[in-house]
Formats: structure tokens, sequence, C-alpha cells
């Protein structure tokens, strides 16, 4: 217990932990195998990063979000702790050395894929390196009824098999009593040690809206909000750059987070908003993971995402430190109809997913029985174009072969360019002495990077090209005949969807779906459907119908646009006014005059109108107050 709290103060400058972090902390730290479920904002990743720094050896972590996997090795690096990643888009130069640093005591945290797990090269690596924590993150993969499966999950307890006295803790935000009764059963875990927070958040209002314009509303709720930090969520990056540019004419402080751009913007914009100088984040589901603002005040929804689980996660991210926040989805009639669209379009025939495969490996030029565990990258609208498909039925014959075990498929997250020297210092030093033009770089690189020579670093671009005194362009000519050279081992950057084949390429015909992955799968993702479209159409307590979701029960919340309604029938008109008299002997809004009420909209505005005729009270730039 001390040397868990001295590790939570000495990394991250705390002195309690929160909630059930220490049990499952300690738990973990003593050798248990351990199951901790914790709401979005629970602070997971201190409940296996500080076991992993107290228990001798390398931890594991397996993780199915690239953009997760980034964000946590980036974090651990600025703590001082030797963290790396093997993920897609990774040459096999890179993995076999980052494997070997792993092997001989050079790596803490070793972050990748479940996919990569099944690997020759990295299992012969794991067997002999010295594990002392396997970590499952977003466990809910792990299970056919989660939101998210990834078959390759069902491995992990293979590696139990070389490190049979190794600790497994495994954690997620969102899973039903089926789930998590599965992911104990698929990893094969112990007498797990099972800590499950309360997933009531009392301070966090979920609310649903009918809207005739929904894009009005979100940009109405941003004006009248303006000094609170908020994030609009939405499905596509297409989505988030037309909301941006709506936000930014009305003049609201905005920025855009998605998977497909570069670390400096994606930084960039991550600190503008952690620091305040930007207000509202608009962006896809990538934002917001390993990501703990405390003060974030609202959570909008432009666009619903296809499972509860999927909501509960991005509306959890407001709130975090306790103050009344809200998570508010405005839809449209037409959304339900997507909604059902997307379902439907999820699923293509067997005859176009094995259509599809055929033509990918065809338009990468792979080879039948070539390319097992090879990455490819790839313009889906390009390969979509030259082969007559339609890119959203392309796109989802893709995520069904991923389930079915033929590939994996990375949707375009940014991977910066990384650089290794090929030789030593003597051999650079005689090549410095005969180009002098490219002094200055490979100077540069060998100063900045120490470990450069044995390990794989990425490019900073920007400070390059600053501190060189040369453009983005000369930048890469000069790293370009550093490769050419053979002074440079280098892994480009790159922004394109991904597919690494999980076995050879297959002949024409012999690809075969299986029953678990199609038709199971596509019934469970109906049922799913019905789920969301019931949050957004029932009338009930929105905080219940998530909890209820998740298999836990609470009262009704008070809060929610449904309870309100519920509440605001219990007051005359003579009454709400009275209470406005109450609460107006500070300056309000009509919006915290309905929060602090729970009256209808309607009701309080009929109110505040006649009390300003009766001369009780004044109206000043939208705030109201006791004459």
């Amino acid at each position: 217990m001390d040397k868990s709290r001295e590790i939570l103060k000495k990394y991250w400058g705390f002195d309690q932990f929160r909630s059930i972090q220490e049990e499952i902390v300690d738990d973990v730290i003593y050798g248990h195998d351990t199951l901790a479920l914790l709401p979005t904002g629970g602070g997971k990743s201190i409940c296996f990063q500080i076991p992993g720094i107290a228990r001798e050896g390398i931890t594991l972590v397996v993780s199915p979000l690239i953009a997760l996997i980034q964000d946590q090795v980036t974090n651990l690096q600025s703590k001082g702790i030797r963290a790396k990643s093997i993920i897609s888009g990774m040459s096999y130069r890179e993995i076999d050395i980052t494997l070997d640093n792993a092997r001989f005591g050079g790596v803490d945290f070793l972050y990748t894929s479940p996919e990569r797990l099944k690997s020759k090269l990295f299992i012969e690596r794991f067997k002999l390196m010295n594990i002392g924590l396997i970590v499952v993150d977003e466990a809910h993969c792990i299970s056919e009824w989660g939101h998210d499966f990834r078959p390759s999950f069902k491995e992990i307890y293979k590696l139990r098999e070389f490190h049979p006295e190794v600790p497994i803790i495994a954690l997620t935000a969102t899973a039903t009593a089926k789930v998590r009764e599965d992911i104990i059963k698929q990893l094969r875990l112990k007498n797990p040690k099972i800590h499950e927070a309360s997933f009531e958040r009392s301070n966090l209002s979920y609310e649903v809206y009918q809207a005739g314009n929904k894009l009005s509303k979100i940009v109405d709720y941003c004006t009248k909000n303006l000094s609170f930090c908020g994030i609009v969520y939405c499905q596509t990056r297409k989505s988030v750059k037309e909301i941006a540019k709506i936000l930014q004419i009305n003049k609201i402080s905005v920025g855009v987070y998605h998977g497909g751009m570069n670390v400096d913007d994606r930084n960039l914009m991550l600190t503008n908003w952690l620091e305040g100088k930007i207000k509202v984040m608009v962006s896809t589901n990538a934002f917001g993971m390993g990501i703990d603002k405390p003060d974030v005040r609202f959570v909008l929804h432009y666009e619903f995402p296809p499972s509860l689980e999927a909501y509960f996660q991005e509306a959890g991210r407001a709130g975090r430190d306790g103050a009344e926040s809200r998570a508010i989805v405005f839809f449209e009639l037409a959304d339900i109809d997507k909604l059902k669209d997307r379902n439907t379009n999820q699923f293509p025939s067997s005859e176009t997913v094995k259509r599809t495969y055929n033509a990918l490996c065809n338009h990468l030029k792979i080879a039948i029985g070539s390319g097992h565990d090879e990455t490819y990258f790839f313009d889906i609208n390009t390969f979509c174009s030259s082969f007559g498909l339609n890119p959203l039925i392309a796109y989802n014959s893709l995520k069904i072969l991923e389930l079915n075990g033929d590939l994996v498929f990375s949707e375009g997250v940014f991977n910066p360019t990384k650089v290794k020297f090929a030789v030593g210092n003597k051999e650079l030093y005689n090549f410095q002495i005969q180009h002098s033009k490219l002094v200055g770089l490979t100077t540069l690189l060998s100063r900045s990077y120490p470990g450069v020579f044995d390990s794989y670093f990425e490019i900073h671009e920007k400070e390059f090209v600053k501190r060189l005194n040369i453009s983005v362009a000369e930048l890469n000519i000069q790293l370009s005949q550093l490769e050419k050279n053979g002074i440079l081992d280098i892994t480009w950057s790159s922004s394109l969807p991904s597919v690494t084949l999980s076995h050879e390429r297959l002949p024409d015909n012999y690809l075969s779906l299986s029953e678990e992955v199609y038709h199971s799968r596509k019934e469970n993702a109906r049922i799913k459907l019905d789920a969301a479209i019931g949050y957004l159409t029932k009338n009930e307590c929105r905080s219940s119908m998530l909890i209820h979701y998740f298999g836990q029960e609470i009262k009704p919340c008070g809060k929610c646009d449904f309870c309100k309604n519920q509440q605001s029938a219990n007051y005359s008109i003579a009454e709400l006014k009275i209470l406005l008299l109450e609460i107006l002997e500070i300056e309000l809004t009509v919006e915290d005059c309905i929060n602090k009420t729970n009256a209808s909209t309607q009701n309080v505005t009929e109110c505040l109108r006649e009390l300003i005729l009766d001369g009780k009270i004044h109206a000043k730039n939208d705030h109201y107050f006791l004459i």
C-alpha cells in the first residue's frame, strides 16, 4: 500500500487514489488476476501503470486502439518511464529492434495490438522476456457480445503458457453482465479479484432533445455557454470539419481532433484545449481516450454512435471534477433512419466481402501465398474507384474481414516518420566528411536522440526545419539521401488507412466467413441498435436507462430531460414565480433558471417575462436579476 502511494506521488503528483483504484492496484501488485470495471473517467490507466512500475519485469499492455497506445506511450515517456509500442505501420526492422530492447531489459512498458501477439517474431521474443504483468485494456473486445469485438483478443490467454505465474489485469469501462462473464472465461483468469465501481454519475445530466435543426441547437448552446469547456462529438471526419467551420463563423472558440491528423497538429489542439485557449473541441471518438480534463461542462452529440457503450464512454468525459455537467444529444427524426441504414450497410453480402478481399489483394499486388504479417498502406477512395466499389460497402467489408481473422484494418491513424542510424559512429563520421551538406541533419539527430543508434525515434518536422533553417521538402530530400546511402533506417510517415494480413493471401474462392462472425454479429448489432434507438425515443429517465443497460440499478436522476418534464408538472405558475424570485438574488441565465428549478423551458420563460412586466426583476444581456 505504501509503495503504491509512493509511486502515485512520484509520477502523478497525487497524494491519494480515487474511488477503488487503490484496492485494484494493490491486488495486482500482490499478483492476483484482476477484473476492473470502471466508468469513463475512473482512472483506468493508473490501475495498471502503477503495478507495472512496482512489479519487477516488463508490463505488456494489449490494447486495440492505436491512438490510445500512442497517447499513453508518449505520456509515460514524459514521466521518464521507458515505454515502447508495436503497432501497424512499423517496419519489420523496427519491430525486431523494439522486441530486442524489451528482451534485454531496455523497456518497462511494451504496448501492442492483440493481432501482433500471434506473429512468430513476437512469440519467440516474448518467451525470453522477463514479464511482470499482462494488461488487457478495453477488455470488452474479447467478447462476441461486446460493442467492439476483436477475434484476436481470444488468443491472449495463450501468453500464459509461456509465463504461467504472471498476473493478468483486464479493464473496461463498458461491459454488460454477459460481457463480464465472457471476459473471465475467455482470458481464463484464475480466481480473479473483481472490482466494480458504480456507473452512476450523480453530477452528470444525460439529456435527449428532438430538434428540427440540430446544428442550430448546437450553435445556440455553445453561444450561450462561451465561458465553458465542452466537446461536440461527430461520427465522421467530414462532419467534424463542417461543424467546426459553422461554430467558427459564429465566433465560438473551437478546435478539431480526429485520427487522421498528424501528431504535431493533434498535440497543439490538445494543448490549447487543456490550457483553455480553445473552449470547444469538435471531434470523432479518437478524442478523449486517456485524456483526463476535469472541467468539461458539456458533451454534445451531433451524431449518435451505434451503441450505448460507445455513447456512455463519450458522454462520460464531462464533469470529471464532480461539478454539475451536461451530456446532451440533439437528434432529428432522419437520424433514426440513418442509424438503421448504417446497421444494414454494416453487413454486406458474403459474396461482396469475398470480392472486396480479392480486389484489395490485387490492388496491393499481393501474390497468392504471400503477405502474412505484412502491412500495406492504401488510399481507400483510389482503391474503390479502380475496382468500381462503393466506399461505404468496401469499408464495412474490410471490418468483417477483420472480424473473420483475415486482416487487421487501421482507419488512417497518423504514423509519424521514425529514424534510426544504420551505421556506427565511425562510419557516420567518414560519411559526414564526404557529404558536408548533410552534416547539420546527422549531427542534430545524434545530439537530439542519444539512443538513435539503437532505437527508432520520431522526427518532429517543425522543430527540425526551424533548427536547420530549411523547408520541410528539403528535410525530406536530405532524409531520403541518408536512407539511400544506408546511413538511416526510416519508417516514413503516413495517415493513409492500412491493412495487415493475418495469413498468406488465399486463392480466389478459398475465403470463408464463419457463422459466428457474420450472422451472430449481425444479430448482436441489431440488439445494440434497438437499445440505442430506445435511448433516444423512450420516455424514461436517461440515467436509469443507461445504468440498467450495464446491469446496475438506480433511482430516477431528477436531472435529465424526462425527469425535468415530470417534475415541472408539479409547479403552478404562481409557485414557479415565487421560486424564481428566491434564486434570482444572483444573476442567472434562462438556462440556469431551468437547471435550478427543474421546470420546463416554456414555463420558466413565461414566468420571467411576467416578472419583468410586474417590475420585480430586470434583464440585461440574457441575464436576469432582482430589482
